[in-house]
C-alpha cells in the first residue's frame, strides 16, 4: 500500500527552464564570489569551471558517509585557497540575496497546491525529491515560488545538499530517501518529468512511478521493468489518486541490482541521522523500555558483524542451510557502553558494511539464488535475506528518528 509519495520540484510542481535557471545561478554565484574574493579572478583555472566540476563531482560522488555538500565543498576548496568559512559566508549571501531575483523566471503549476492538499486529506507523505545540488534555503525558496510554502501538512522531507548524500540519477538517492522518510520501496511512488533523472532510477531501486510526460513521447527502449506505472499531466495524477489508483499498483520486484544501492543509502541516511544527535542525547531513553540513540547504533554494528554478514556467507557457502532466527539482542539498560563512543561506533558500523559490500561484489550470478530455509520466513534464497538485511537498516533507522524525536521534546520540555 503506498504510504508516501515522492515529488520532484522543477517542472513537476513548479514551471522552470532549468538549463536557462542553472546557467544563471552559476553565473551569477560566480560573480558574487569574484566581487567578495577578487583574487580568484587571476586564478588558473575560472571559477566558473571549478564550481562546474564540483558538481560534477557531486553527482559521481557513492560514499555515504560524506554530503553533497562536503563534495562539492572540497572540490572548490582544493581548487583555491579560500580563507575559512568564505564560501558558506558567500553562499548564504548569495541565497538571501541575488538568488531571490530568479523567481521572475518561474511560474506556478495550478495542480501542485490542489495535489499536495489532496495528500495531506489522504493521510500520505509528500516529500520533495528534488536532484539535492541546492541547500535547504534555496530549495524552500523554490516552493515559495510555486506556492507551497505553507502545505496542509509538513513535507515529510525535503532533499537538500547539506544532508543528502547521494544524487539523481543514481537508484542510492532514492534508497537513502526511503531511509530517511521511513517507508519501503513498495510503500512509495516517485512523480517527475524526467526519464533518465526520476523515472529510471526510481524503478531501480523499486519504487512505483508516474511520469509527467507534458507532452513529449516515451523515449525509445525504455527496459519493460522500468516503464512508468502512470502518465499523464500532474491534474490526471491527482485524479487518479482521488479515484483510487494507488491501491491497484503492483510492487516492482525485488532484484539484486537494488541490494547495493539499498544497502547504501541506508548508511547515508544513517549518517544523516546521526549528524543531528547532540552529545547528550546519546543515552538519553525518553521511553524507558526502548534503546537510546547509543544503543540503537550499537546494535546496528554487532547485527552487522555477528548475524547479517555471517548468514549471507553461510547460504552461499552450504547447501540449503536452515537459518534460525537469532537470541534477541540486550534490552535497554542490558549493556555496559560506558566505553562505547557513538560517532566512533557509526564508522565501525560503516567498516562492518564494507565488508559485507566486498562479500556481496565477489558473488556470481547463481550465487545470488543459493537456496536456504528460514526458521520464520520458510524456503527463501541469498538474494532475499540480503534484502532484509537492508530491511533491518531500515527499521532501527526509523526507531533512531522516533527516538531522537522524543529526545528532542524532553530536552525542550
Amino acid at each position: 500500500m503506498i504510504k508516501a509519495v515522492f515529488l520532484d520540484l522543477d517542472d513537476t510542481l513548479l514551471w522552470l527552464d532549468t538549463d536557462a535557471f542553472v546557467k544563471r545561478y552559476l553565473t551569477e554565484l560566480t560573480q558574487l564570489m569574484l566581487r567578495r574574493y577578487p583574487a580568484l579572478e587571476s586564478a588558473e583555472v575560472p571559477l566558473s569551471k571549478v564550481i562546474q566540476r564540483a558538481m560534477g563531482k557531486t553527482i559521481q560522488n557513492l560514499d555515504p558517509t560524506s554530503t553533497n555538500a562536503a563534495i562539492f565543498n572540497a572540490a572548490v576548496v582544493d581548487s583555491y585557497d579560500l580563507p575559512d568559512g568564505l564560501l558558506q559566508q558567500i553562499f548564504d549571501e548569495f541565497h538571501q540575496g541575488d538568488y531571490l531575483l530568479m523567481g521572475a523566471a518561474t511560474s506556478r503549476i495550478d495542480a501542485a497546491t490542489s495535489l499536495v492538499d489532496r495528500l495531506a486529506e489522504m493521510g500520505l507523505k509528500a516529500v520533495i525529491a528534488t536532484n539535492p545540488l541546492f541547500p535547504l534555503q534555496a530549495v524552500r525558496q523554490r516552493l515559495i515560488w510555486a506556492g507551497l510554502d505553507a502545505p496542509r501538512n509538513p513535507f515529510a522531507f525535503i532533499t537538500n545538499i547539506e544532508e543528502m548524500h547521494f544524487t539523481k540519477p543514481a537508484p542510492h538517492f532514492y534508497a537513502e530517501l526511503l531511509a530517511r522518510v521511513g517507508v519501503e520501496a513498495d510503500e512509495t511512488i516517485m512523480i517527475g518529468d524526467n526519464f533518465t533523472q526520476d523515472m529510471i532510477p526510481a524503478a531501480q531501486a523499486g519504487l512505483n512511478t508516474f511520469w509527467l510526460h507534458w507532452g513529449n513521447p516515451l523515449p525509445n527502449d525504455v527496459p519493460a521493468d522500468f516503464m512508468p506505472d502512470g502518465s499523464g499531466s500532474l491534474a490526471e495524477f491527482e485524479q487518479r489518486v482521488a479515484g483510487g489508483w494507488l491501491t491497484t499498483l503492483q510492487p516492482r520486484p525485488r532484484t539484486v541490482a537494488q541490494i547495493v544501492p539499498h544497502l547504501l543509502g541506508n548508511v547515508g541516511a544513517l549518517f544523516g541521522l546521526v549528524e543531528t544527535i547532540q552529545p547528550d542525547y546519546w543515552n538519553m531513553r525518553p521511553d524507558p523500555n526502548e534503546w537510546s540513540p547509543l544503543e540503537i547504533i550499537c546494535h546496528l554494528r554487532d547485527s552487522e558483524r555477528d548475524v547479517q554478514r555471517p548468514r549471507l556467507q553461510r547460504i552461499a557457502h552450504e547447501d540449503n542451510p536452515f537459518i534460525s532466527q537469532p537470541q534477541p539482542p540486550p534490552g535497554p539498560y542490558q549493556r555496559n557502553l560506558t566505553a562505547e563512543d557513538g560517532n566512533r561506533v557509526l564508522h565501525e558500523f560503516w567498516e562492518e558494511r564494507c565488508q559485507t559490500l566486498d562479500f556481496l561484489n565477489g558473488l556470481s550470478t547463481a550465487d545470488w539464488q543459493r537456496p536456504a530455509r528460514h526458521s520464520i520466513f520458510g524456503p527463501t534464497t541469498l538474494m532475499e535475506m540480503a534484502h532484509f538485511t537492508a530491511r533491518h537498516d531500515r527499521l532501527h533507522i526509523n526507531q533512531l528518528c522516533e527516538t531522537l524525536g522524543r529526545c528532542r521534546q524532553e530536552a525542550h520540555s
